[in-house]
């Protein structure tokens, strides 16, 4: 059996203002997002452009959110690398 997916990333979930469009923050032409998207490349001029509304808020009380950062190369403040919770609950960046 397949394991849960993160209702965030579950397409099911999504509505239609979870794709959006945002000016490029170099040529300012249209860059097409999605809502999980951290950044993405303008077909235009070729810059990466990060995503203004990307959000992992959701981290703080979603049960999956240990897994689904750590897929993403995150982890919650508190953990270890091992997985143990030590406290704390906003995403921070591996290094």
């Amino acid at each position: 059996m397949d394991k849960a997916k993160c209702p965030g990333q579950d397409l099911r979930y999504w509505t239609p203002k979870d794709i959006y469009e945002v000016p490029c923050t170099y040529c300012e032409k249209p860059i097409e997002f999605f809502k999980d998207d951290f950044r993405r490349r303008c077909p235009h001029c070729g810059k990466l452009n990060l995503n203004p509304n990307n959000d992992l808020s959701c981290a703080a009380w979603c049960s999956a959110a240990t897994e689904c950062l750590k897929e993403l190369g995150r982890e919650l403040p508190g953990m270890d690398g091992s997985g143990e919770e030590h406290g704390g609950a906003e995403p921070k960046r591996q290094e």
